[in-house]
């Protein structure tokens, strides 16, 4: 069967109700870019690395620079009715020089596409867990982890914006020289921090507060970013076989500390943290979140270098 260029469509689209066209679109990737053909007769794709509902990513590289090595995100123009291309790249012209967000080298259209070039980021926490017998990395790791995700957060709330889409395809793991960092990428949700929206999210890593009907705020990254680090510490916070969704949540942010046990329970402490902090004042006060960082576990510095071993060929596993 002959297909539409790059959308995996049959040529017989026309007959399709358009109605239902860009559903159709996003549930798939952009495929007319392949390996060894060229984005804008410059940008060589290696691979696809990823998809989602909004763009494709692929691996690229720049036969104008020494064939140096990008990530392209790759967007339908009919894919992007809610505007997250100019989003994203009004976001990432902020982010220019804080070392845990992507920089940006360029964007630009053609007649079916938006693109980004960005810094390619590492792994996905999802793909590295993915290695993992047990799918968890220990407490020692997760908050060294959560320590670098918080202040990541916080250095994107320092220029203004919040990011309002954290999860585990989100947050990368690169390796830097002889350590691993972690970054944050995907600001197609970003927002200016103010003035402050609701927002219509629905996900487990939603915040409660938003939710049941609160504007978002710095908090809800924050409160979003222990979610993910409950969960691949392995600590299950909400009980959506009894509850639904939002009352399993409630009940959670009633007495976070509760659901955590031992050595663990420094992310109960951050969560109820967040939740008392003013983040309506110009500068939260965040020594108290500091401070729990620093003393959650004995002997263990929040700062030191996240362990892990490389095994072959750049892959690595964390403990």
């Amino acid at each position: 069967m002959t297909m539409m260029a790059g959308s995996g469509i049959p040529y017989w689209y026309p007959y399709i109700n358009y109605m239902f066209l860009g559903t159709y679109l996003r549930k798939n990737p952009i495929r007319c870019y392949t390996e060894g053909t060229l984005i804008n007769r410059r940008y060589c794709v290696e691979s696809r690395l990823g998809y989602g509902s909004y763009a494709t990513v692929f691996k690229v590289r720049d036969s104008f620079d020494n064939n140096a090595i990008y990530a392209a995100k790759v967007a339908r123009k009919i894919d992007d009715n809610n505007g997250y291309f100019g989003k994203e790249v009004g976001a990432l012209e902020k982010c220019v020089g804080l070392v845990h967000w992507p920089q940006m080298k360029t964007h630009f259209e053609t007649p079916s596409y938006r693109v980004i070039i960005l810094s390619l980021e590492g792994e996905s926490m999802s793909a590295v867990l993915g290695r993992k017998p047990n799918k968890f990395f220990t407490n020692q790791n997760c908050l060294r982890i959560s320590y670098a995700l918080t202040t990541a957060l916080r250095s994107l709330h320092g220029i203004g914006y919040i990011h309002r889409d954290l999860h585990h395809d989100n947050v990368m793991l690169k390796k830097v020289g002889e350590e691993l960092v972690v970054r944050v990428i995907d600001l197609g949700q970003s927002t200016p921090s103010q003035p402050r929206q609701k927002c219509d999210f629905k996900a487990t890593s939603t915040s409660y507060h938003v939710l049941i009907g609160k504007k978002y705020c710095e908090r809800d990254d924050l409160v979003s970013s222990i979610y993910l680090i409950a969960d691949v510490a392995g600590t299950q916070i909400f009980d959506t076989d009894k509850y639904s969704l939002i009352d399993a949540k409630k009940r959670f942010h009633e007495s976070p500390s509760s659901f955590f046990s031992g050595e663990e329970k420094w992310m109960g402490h951050l969560i109820e943290t967040f939740d008392k902090v003013d983040w309506d004042q110009k500068n939260p006060d965040m020594a108290p979140i500091w401070t729990i960082y620093k003393n959650a576990i004995p002997e263990v510095s929040p700062t030191s270098p996240i362990e892990f071993k490389e095994v072959c060929c750049g892959v690595i596993m964390v403990d």
